[in-house]
């Protein structure tokens, strides 16, 4: 997060923390009566499933990128990044659960960058590899 706005981003998530603290402590004792332990940890167990899918789809991944590689992910479509979000767990499910060694992992495709491009190689968006394991843009070639 940039400097001149860090401080009222960290006030907002404080905030918004508390908020959901206190909404947790005020409705928690009515699911209890309600549903009973089970129901009501389940109730907030399912809200934190849809949470973690919808962070999953519309988050993108930041961490450890340069300033340039972010404006290279930002620059991505929610829905792309959605699609690539969906692929990297399929790759995981077969690669680590599956133990399947053939598995490629997923590339997520780039908008080109010059708006004055006349190549035909140009026209095609790029391929860029968001390797954790390597913490930087990996350009794929075109096959």
């Amino acid at each position: 997060m940039p400097l001149y706005v860090r401080d009222v981003g960290m006030s907002m998530a404080t905030a918004l923390t508390w908020f959901f603290n206190f909404l947790l402590a005020v409705t928690f004792p009515k699911f209890q009566d309600a549903f009973r332990n089970t129901g009501a940890f389940g109730y907030y167990a399912a809200w934190c499933v849809v949470g973690w899918v919808l962070i999953l789809l519309f988050v993108p991944e930041t961490k450890d990128l340069t300033l340039e590689q972010l404006d290279a992910r930002f620059s991505i479509s929610s829905r792309s990044h959605a699609r690539y979000a969906m692929q990297q767990c399929l790759f995981v499910i077969r690669h680590y659960v599956l133990r399947r060694k053939n598995v490629k992992r997923p590339v997520m495709q780039l908008p080109p960058q010059d708006d004055d491009y006349r190549h035909s190689e140009a026209d095609r968006p790029r391929k860029i590899s968001f390797d954790k394991d390597e913490r930087m843009l990996t350009p794929v070639s075109h096959d």
